[in-house]
């Protein structure tokens, strides 16, 4: 699809003008020369509590957002990921401001990121400026350069290659940015203001080392943390384990009289202390959960929030989940709670009144872990259909299952942004994905049903599917709704459209039938309007009004022709109850008359019919 690996770049050494070699290799011996190499794997620094104190040690500030390579060649630049795929486009701003590079050769490591009001690196801004083509916010932090102008500098000591990477820079705008370093001996000293000042941590670098990809001990990290007190939620039973224990701890957070979830605490627990944590809750242990906004945790023990954890994180998102959360010890509790939440959950939870277009109170929802299952083995099949469209989202969040409009979530780097002009005015963004990572990236935010635009983000005015949506109201029933979906086949097959079916998972089922070629949304529109009310008028049973009563009725809904409406995705779960999938069948499964619910998330078509 869209996203491709610089893994598989072309290796082949590009023809060279002839020159001599260049000033600064009357400094630099160790520099060799040699093809440029395409994407290099990073050098990754080994995690340690501490910092390496000496001379032989430097250290930088570690800066949190993406690590990036930057690479120019042959007046072409581009921006790959820590695991080689290309990002050029995501980060446009840091590609642009490297044009001004573009008449030399070279490989930079370092970090994409945004820095915050506070003057600090913000990664939730950061995933909000990705895919801007136009942020001024963007940064990429240059911190090591592994090839200049025809010459390897891996060989070369780290200090020397920061030097060249300093003048390399010295010129060039905000976007582009040198990372220096210190060069106290105690990192203890620079690892404690680093944490004084809010940072994430430092890495201490050995100032002479080369440069080699991988796990390395030549680069060390020490993370700063940050810590404070919750209350427990819940806990997760260890299983099999005699005597009892815990093996992980919901937390809570108190805003003002409500508690709402604040995060687990996997880590931290040595086996006497998570005894000693599941002794001391079982006098609290209750039927419910006590959030304000219940959410689902099947595996959860819920209990009084009574007793507090001190904890150590990294961070907080920005609904207030903690990252990278450490169990530290235990609070002592009061006797009893002495704020209780709310015996009533507000419907709406902590979802943002702007969020919701349409609220689904009777919804019932897959977890995450059954999400993720289940996208893990069609992935290759939805893709097909679902792939690099523009979607729209039914989110399930803290309780509340809604279809999502207006500002997004902070959105996982493997999900898509496409900026779009809305047909009422103004700017909005639609997310697309075209790989398993993207669709996980979706279950991530919440995200249970995936509808679909009839276009593609490389061409989002134009539709290229033409689908009518047999919708039967109560007392229709199914035969009458087969009889209908073959006619109308047969209908479109006499205007030139080979179809295919889809049951919807729901009530209904859809015809989808591929345009020859793409025709604006407007034309598409009016063709299904005139095909559905055709139909219409050859029955009294059929209705092709949103609008009017739909019992007796069976609703050919043409609307889902349009720009930006959209119809439920191939393969997508439905947020009802066994979780049913909308599934791709034969003709010859709607004759035998299968039901529209035939397929669920644990019972799968064997294959894709066509």
């Amino acid at each position: 699809m869209r996203r491709t690996s610089a893994l598989r770049a072309e290796r082949t050494v590009r023809s060279e003008p002839a020159h001599r070699p260049p000033s600064w290799l009357e400094q630099y011996r160790d520099a060799k020369r040699a093809p440029f190499p395409g994407f290099i794997e990073p050098c990754q620094p080994t995690l340690r509590k501490r910092p390496p104190n000496g001379d032989d040690w430097v250290h930088e500030i570690k800066i949190d957002g993406y690590r990036a390579q930057l690479q120019v060649n042959d007046g072409k630049v581009r921006v790959y990921t820590r695991t080689g795929l290309d990002w050029t486009e995501r980060f446009a701003p840091i590609a642009e401001a490297a044009k001004a590079l573009a008449g030399r050769q070279l490989i930079m490591d370092g970090e994409a990121t945004v820095f915050g009001k506070t003057g600090l690196p913000d990664f939730q801004a950061l995933r909000r400026e990705l895919g801007k083509r136009s942020s001024t916010r963007l940064t990429f932090q240059a911190f090591d350069l592994l090839y200049l102008d025809g010459y390897d500098l891996r060989n070369l000591p780290l200090v020397e290659r920061k030097a060249l990477l300093k003048d390399l820079l010295a010129s060039q705008s905000g976007t582009l940015a040198y990372v220096d370093f210190l060069e106290l001996e105690e990192g203890a000293q620079v690892y404690r203001h680093a944490c004084k000042l809010g940072l994430e941590g430092i890495v201490s670098k050995r100032r002479d080392a080369p440069y080699r990809s991988g796990r390395q001990e030549i680069w060390i990290k020490a993370k700063c943390a940050k810590r404070a007190s919750f209350p427990i939620i819940a806990f997760v039973e260890k299983l099999g384990a005699r005597p009892r224990r815990i093996a992980s701890l919901y937390l809570g957070r108190w805003e003002d009289d409500r508690l709402v979830y604040a995060g687990k605490a996997e880590t931290g627990y040595t086996m006497a202390v998570a005894r000693e944590i599941r002794e001391r809750l079982d006098g609290h242990i209750t039927g419910k959960s006590p959030l304000s906004q219940p959410i689902k945790k099947p595996k959860a023990t819920w209990v009084e929030p009574v007793v507090e954890a001190e904890i150590a994180y990294g961070a907080e998102t920005d609904d207030g989940l903690l990252r990278e959360a450490v169990f530290k010890g235990l609070r002592e509790e009061s006797g009893a709670p002495a704020r209780k939440a709310p015996k009533v959950a507000r419907t709406r939870g902590s979802v943002p009144k702007e969020n919701i277009l349409q609220l689904l109170p009777d919804a019932v929802v897959p977890s995450k872990d059954e999400l993720v299952g289940y996208w893990t083995r069609v992935a290759d099949r939805a893709l097909q259909d679902l792939g690099g469209r523009p979607l729209k989202l039914v989110r399930h969040v803290r309780g509340t299952t809604f279809y999502h409009k207006g500002p997004l979530p902070p959105i996982p780097p493997e999900v898509h942004q496409l900026r779009i002009q809305k047909r009422e005015g103004g700017e909005g963004v639609r997310l697309w994905v075209d790989d398993l990572a993207g669709l996980l990236g979706l279950v991530e935010i919440g995200a249970v049903e995936l509808h679909p635009w009839a276009a593609t983000v490389d061409d989002i005015e134009h539709a290229d599917t033409l689908i009518f949506d047999l919708d039967p109201g109560e007392g229709i029933p199914w035969e009458f709704v087969v009889e209908t979906a073959l006619n109308l086949r047969d209908r479109l097959k006499q205007e030139g459209f080979a179809t295919w079916p889809k049951l919807t998972g729901g009530k209904g089922v859809h015809l989808m039938a591929p345009l020859p070629e793409k025709m604006t949304h407007n034309a598409v529109h009016a063709y299904a309007k005139r095909i559905a009310q055709e139909f219409a008028a050859s029955d009294e049973r059929y209705t092709t009004s949103a609008q009017a009563a739909r019992r007796g009725k069976l609703f050919i809904d043409y609307l889902r022709n349009g720009r930006g409406t959209t119809a439920i995705g191939t393969y997508s779960p439905r947020a009802r109850p066994g979780f049913p999938v909308a599934a791709p069948v034969t003709w010859r499964d709607i004759e035998r008359g299968m039901r529209p619910d035939a397929f669920a998330i644990a019972r799968l078509p064997k294959r894709r019919p066509r």
